[in-house]
């Protein structure tokens, strides 16, 4: 264990480091997290923690030992698609006083809503802890969600039984059982070709960085700091975008870009130029009337990609709804892949809100 364990208080945290930027910690970085919550998470991975306390009866039935032993569930629900996943769990003694024996503890699962479980952990044999450091890693836990294609199964809940024994002494001791909530989770059959499931509680988020997406990144992170009127920054913790799965996105990306007033692409001024519109074609929101954008020619000066190199071409950013940028083709395509790629990996559904989060 890397931190000792978290008092059985029930709380998910919905952002992660850095006030709603994009968490991307693994299950392990998640079960080290220094809050007093019981239950860390982010949209792909969660970790459950908590302590089993004994304490040992003497003849006069009065404490005379105690013990705690920790434990950690965790899950990269991402690493197992097909709506399977599998829970790490790992149990260790955090104190032992006065029991001259030890203890033991097995764990076991259970979930509801649309879910089945396999097995408990170490084959439903009990882990034997006698002395502070003393644990196990190698617990597993399993589970998997029937859902059918082009639905999905929101609510899915694991929860826990931990079943702990004082050893040895000729007073019989009580067994002490705890039983601790996981998750909320959601399985679905909607975003790909294979079911899947996410954590419930987190806005999905797409990620471009400045590095790899240059123009294109500057434009969306230039219509989100620029555009006046408070619910046009689009994409923003306060005003998602939402995916738009089922409308004509040709069609949308049409109206914003080729209808009057035209975009007009020149080469001379970006290499492949075309038409990067924000905010996107896919999403509920895109599909502007270009005569609402404002155009604008994102510039990279000594290397660096910069919104205070931005130069507006065309329309009122006091007054615009959308932006039209002038971005390369590699930059455009380059874009496009990663929110279809986020799209999959975060199983974003039809009309679901996501976050763009521009990074450099």
């Amino acid at each position: 264990m890397t931190r000792k364990a978290a008092p059985a208080t029930s709380t998910a945290r919905a952002a992660g480091p850095g006030g709603g930027q994009h968490d991307g910690r693994t299950p392990e970085e998640l079960c080290a997290d220094k809050s007093p919550d019981a239950i860390v998470s982010n949209r792909l991975a969660y970790c459950v923690r908590g302590a089993a306390r004994y304490t040992r009866l003497g003849a006069d039935s009065r404490p005379v030992g105690e013990a705690i032993v920790g434990f950690l569930i965790s899950s990269g629900i991402k690493e197992t698609p097909n709506a399977a996943w599998k829970e790490k769990v790992v149990v260790e003694a955090i104190k032992m006083e006065n029991m001259p024996d030890g203890v033991t503890l097995a764990v076991s699962s259970t979930c509801s809503g649309i879910c089945t479980t396999e097995g408990p952990a170490w084959g439903g044999s009990a882990v034997i802890l006698r002395a502070d450091g003393m644990g196990r890693s190698d617990g597993v836990l399993s589970y998997s969600s029937p859902v059918g294609k082009g639905s999905k199964a929101p609510h899915i809940q694991p929860s826990y039984h931990l079943d702990g024994r004082i050893l040895g002494g000729g007073i019989p001791q009580p067994p002490n059982n705890v039983n601790h909530l996981g998750p909320s989770l959601r399985c679905d059959a909607q975003v790909t070709s294979w079911p899947g499931c996410i954590v419930e509680g987190h806005m999905a988020d797409v990620t471009f960085r400045k590095s790899l997406h240059g123009a294109a990144a500057v434009t969306y992170e230039w219509a989100q700091k620029n555009l006046s009127n408070p619910t046009n920054n689009y994409g923003t913790e306060e005003h998602p975008l939402h995916r738009d799965g089922t409308g004509d996105r040709k069609q949308k990306s049409a109206i914003t870009c080729d209808y009057a007033p035209r975009f007009v692409r020149d080469n001379l001024l970006v290499p492949d130029d075309q038409c990067d519109e924000f905010p996107f074609a896919l999403s509920v929101e895109g599909g502007k009337p270009g005569s609402m954008c404002v155009d604008i020619l994102p510039q990279q000066v000594g290397g660096v990609w910069d919104v205070a190199n931005v130069r507006i071409l065309r329309g009122d950013k006091a007054t615009a709804i959308c932006v039209r940028s002038h971005v390369t083709g590699s930059q455009n395509g380059a874009a496009g892949s990663e929110l279809g790629n986020a799209t999959t990996s975060a199983r974003i559904l039809d009309r679901e809100p996501y976050q763009v989060i521009i990074a450099d």
